[in-house]
């Protein structure tokens, strides 16, 4: 009967087991090349074998069920195969101009470009317009740009004369890999225009359901920004309700991700529930309308995925949307399928449409939040019993809040390296707050046409955000408020999911074998963690960052760093926390030596086994050739200099151009440079330079 219980319960959850067939073959088919034949008669094998198997008879079926089971998971795990290899190109092709191109979303601006994407016969490609400011009112060519980017809208055809460059991995390590990024988007191109290098020959329809969410899309964002006082307040109202973050403040921004309520302005299931009870509530005074069961469904469905779609249906809002579908469609059978069951359907159909979102942030905390929710917010709440409803209504919240972290607790620490030390507190006040802004704008956009109670809830919401913002700000600047600087790799990641796998089945079963499994891969992962801080220790390393236009190096000894370059990078918070800190992350080296030096002179810096050359300008140039060889030259400050200059005086055979140098002159070194032999580096198009001064 045990067994029996066990293997029912086992076959209550099919898309599980789906699921993790289709994610081992994506895996599979990322790692290895497969051939799409042998894949394709693989695939053709499984469903044949099925087909014949249902003509078995029933005891046979029964005795063989486990054939049928092999077969599906061949069957999705081949799917997985193929459809990596459909969506993932293993070479991008080059782009020649002229090219066509037609614009796909509104162009958004920035102080010194302009930015769209646009769609080509190879794929989507970025767009990039330089435009006009305030210190070049007198330049034709930029105002000439500004005239033409004014006419670019969605549906727009351009020419291009000049040919998109392919997006490379130019990223420090450990920092965010735009590459990557763009390519689970199915964005391979970019490229930076100048009025000259395109012209506008038409405008083409994009088809009246992309016409139909602009338009809805447009209305709200006018509407928020109409009646809601203070640009950003108004940014924080278009996050929070359709997802709109271009207008975000990036200061602010970063508040919200340290206290660990970033979730709240990044579209995810959270708003989809609100407004999903929102809808069940307002179709209550309805239920005894004829036809109602069949109504309250399709009612549902259009505007959960309305919404899903005027949000750009994100991993996280698409992951809800599809198990919602799941949800609503049951419940109009009269069948409630297991929460895992329904969260592995959504995984297996978004996977399905686009299988690069497996490598999604968002699309794994969203699930990873999900299922650390539906596994362990009853149980903590059981551990406190609260007679007060008021009271007891707050504890399941924090309980709730608390579940959430467990599951989701590994990929925060690999993916940001930071943990938010007053999560609970934070979103035990900004979740409700949320939804009372949420409700209230989704009010705000219903009665705007009435100009004066438009502008009453404009009031209200407009309040409730200032609350909200201040409550996070001040929250970010308290001194524990995030605990910084955690490194862990992906086998410890992958240790502490067991870890916390292993305990809980021990605490919910009591099986001791869980336990020490449990304390096995802790374990494990404190060995991980101390191996990998002795190397640390005994570390130096020369980091040439990749951060535009400027000069960001970094020496680091031991688990201590020695901060060269621009001093402006060095005070910027912004800059710190997005193109130094990931690196120093990575490597262990948090700890700063002393203040910042500028180069402002040659500098030989000496390792325990190479020489690195520093040369800012031509005038630092040493007078007499260095007796010894050095390992590499770096090259800042966009000196104007010859190659073969450089080799005349200091012997090398590595050159390394920083983000400082202008891109022209940068073309003119690697080509000089070829001619004399001498292997070279472009941070600006190749990433961050490591060098290893201890080996």
């Amino acid at each position: 009967m045990r067994t029996q219980f066990k293997e029912q319960a086992w076959y209550q959850l099919p898309f599980i087991r789906i699921c993790l067939a289709l994610i081992a073959g994506i895996l599979l088919g990322d790692i290895f090349l497969f051939s799409t034949i042998v894949v394709a008669y693989t695939m053709l094998f499984a469903a044949i074998a099925l087909l014949l198997f249902n003509v078995l008879p029933t005891k046979k079926k029964y005795s063989y069920q486990w054939l049928a089971g092999l077969l599906i998971h061949l069957l999705f795990t081949a799917i997985g195969i193929l459809l990596i290899e459909i969506h993932q190109p293993k070479k991008i092709a080059q782009l020649q101009a002229p090219l066509l191109v037609r614009v796909l979303e509104p162009i958004t601006y920035t102080p010194k470009t302009a930015k769209t994407l646009g769609l080509t016969q190879n794929g989507k490609i970025i767009l990039y317009f330089r435009r006009s400011n305030h210190n070049e009112a007198g330049n034709k060519l930029a105002n000439q740009s500004s005239n033409q980017i004014q006419f670019i809208q969605p549906g727009t055809q351009l020419i291009l004369r000049k040919a998109p460059d392919t997006i490379t991995a130019t990223s420090n390590p450990g920092g965010f890999n735009f590459k990557q990024y763009a390519a689970a988007q199915k964005i391979y191109y970019q490229t930076y225009l100048q009025p000259n290098d395109f012209i506008i020959v038409g405008k083409e329809s994009l088809g009246w359901r992309y016409q139909f969410i602009e338009t809805i899309k447009t209305y709200v964002l006018k509407t928020l920004n109409q009646y809601i006082a203070g640009n950003q307040t108004a940014a924080v109202a278009e996050a929070l309700l359709i997802g709109y973050k271009k207008n975000l403040d990036k200061e602010l921004l970063q508040a919200y991700s340290s206290t660990g309520v970033v979730h709240i302005i990044a579209i995810s299931g959270l708003h989809l529930g609100m407004i999903y009870g929102l809808l069940l509530f307002l179709m209550k005074p309805f239920k005894r309308i004829r036809y109602f069961h069949w109504i309250k469904p399709i009612v549902l469905l259009v505007v959960i995925w309305i919404f899903t779609l005027l949000t750009g249906a994100s991993p996280s809002i698409l992951r809800s949307a599809v198990m919602f579908t799941f949800i609503i469609l049951g419940e109009q059978q009269g069948r409630t399928a297991p929460i895992y069951n329904s969260l592995a359907a959504s995984a297996a159909c978004v996977l399905l449409y686009n299988p690069l979102l497996l490598w999604d942030i968002g699309f794994q905390l969203s699930y990873a939040a999900v299922a650390s929710i539906a596994s362990f917010s009853i149980p903590i709440t059981k551990q406190l019993y609260i007679q007060n409803k008021l009271l007891r209504t707050c504890w399941e919240l924090s309980a709730v809040t608390m579940a959430a972290q467990i599951l989701t607790l590994p990929l925060l620490l690999f993916y940001f390296h930071q943990f938010p030390n007053l999560f609970l507190f934070t979103n035990f006040i900004a979740v409700p707050l949320s939804g009372i802004i949420l409700y209230a704008e989704i009010i705000l956009v219903t009665v705007a046409p009435i100009h004066s109670l438009a502008t009453l809830a404009g009031k209200i919401t407009g309040i409730l955000i200032q609350w909200m913002n201040q409550l996070i700000e001040n929250a970010s600047h308290i001194p524990f408020a995030v605990t910084h600087f955690i490194q862990i790799n992906l086998f410890q990641t992958i240790c502490l999911y067991c870890c916390i796998i292993a305990i809980s089945h021990w605490l919910f079963k009591k099986k001791t074998s869980s336990l020490l499994i449990g304390i096995f891969c802790f374990g494990l992962f404190t060995c991980m963690d101390a191996i990998s801080k002795i190397s640390a220790a005994h570390q130096q390393k020369l980091i040439v960052y990749y951060l535009p236009k400027t000069t960001a190096i970094d020496l680091f000894e031991g688990q201590t760093h020695h901060y060269l370059g621009n001093p402006t990078v060095y005070n910027n918070p912004l800059w710190v926390n997005n193109y130094l800190n990931p690196t120093r992350t990575k490597y262990r080296a948090a700890i700063p030596n002393e203040k910042p030096i500028q180069l402002q002179a040659p500098q030989l810096l000496v390792g325990a086994a190479k020489k690195v050359f520093i040369l800012r300008s031509s005038k630092n140039l040493p007078l007499q050739p260095y007796p010894d060889s050095v390992h590499a030259v770096v090259i800042t400050g966009n000196p104007s200099i010859h190659m073969s200059e450089i080799v005349q005086v200091v012997k090398t055979n590595q050159l390394v151009f920083d983000c400082s140098n202008a891109m022209w002159k940068i073309e003119r070194w690697k080509k000089e440079a070829e001619h004399l032999h001498l292997r070279h580096h472009s941070v600006p198009q190749e990433g961050a330079f490591v060098f290893d001064l201890s080996k």
